[in-house]
Order: structure tokens, then C-alpha cells, then sequence
């Protein structure tokens, strides 16, 4: 049952707000981290600590939590926290969305919220726990 209702929000707000969503492919750039650290406290949800090249944003560093939506452990939510440096000017955000197992990989998307430049990104990305690497599609919104 949660799923069927799951899926019909997910159709909803495709189809209702799909229209509306406009990124900026022209300003996109790819990011990859290294997944440093995965641990958990509760058996349930998972952080991970990442670090990479985040594109303009220069080194970057997060923290994310996975959570689970279901009892196989195949979809759920996630967020975290970032903070990234270019020579003297630091940024700092945050990153919300969704991810669902596909083999051995997680693939995700997410916005993720540029607090000191009030840049809204749209990231699409796909998490390899074996090689430990997190590869994003990232874009601003218009």
C-alpha cells in the first residue's frame, strides 16, 4: 500500500509541477567524491562522509544520511550538509532527495541549496559503495 501511494504522489507531482521545473544545462558540471567513511548507529539509516572536486564550488566535503523507506532496503530518502572552498570564499549547503537501488548502484536525485549564493542545484548521481565513488550531474535552476 505504501508503495501504490508513493508512486501516485511521485505521478502527481510529475505531472503537475514538471512544467514549472527549468534548469540551466548550460551552467551544468559533473562532481565526484570519494565516499571516505560509511557508518550507522542504528542498524537502519547510514552516513557517509564525502569529499571531492564539487565542479565551481571547488573542494568540497559532506556529510549524508540514507534513510530507508522500505523493509528490503531498496528506496528511501536521503539529505546532508556540504561545505566547499575556491581560494578565499567558502560556501556551505545543504542537499535533500531520493535515491533507489539498482544493482550495486544507488542512484539518486537531489536539490541541493547553495546558502550563501541562494543557488538551487538539481543533482542526478549514482553511488558505487564498492569503489567508494559518488558521480553527479549537477545544474542551477533558473
Amino acid at each position: 500500500m505504501k508503495k501504490i501511494f508513493f508512486l501516485i504522489t511521485i505521478l502527481f507531482y510529475t505531472v503537475s509541477f514538471s512544467q514549472d521545473l527549468n534548469w540551466d544545462k548550460s551552467k551544468g558540471f559533473q562532481v565526484t567524491f570519494d565516499i571516505d567513511n560509511v557508518y550507522t548507529s542504528d542498524g537502519i539509516n547510514w552516513e557517509m562522509s564525502v569529499s571531492g572536486q564539487a565542479g565551481p564550488y571547488g573542494m568540497g566535503y559532506g556529510t549524508i544520511t540514507f534513510k530507508n523507506f522500505s523493509s528490503n532496503q531498496t528506496q528511501g530518502e536521503y539529505s546532508g550538509y556540504f561545505w566547499t572552498q575556491v581560494e578565499e570564499s567558502t560556501f556551505r549547503g545543504t542537499t535533500s532527495g531520493m535515491w533507489k537501488k539498482d544493482g550495486k548502484i544507488y542512484k539518486t536525485l537531489a536539490y541541493d541549496n547553495d546558502v550563501v549564493g541562494g543557488i538551487i542545484n538539481l543533482a542526478t548521481g549514482d553511488w558505487d559503495l564498492v569503489e567508494r565513488k559518488a558521480r553527479f550531474k549537477v545544474a542551477p535552476l533558473k
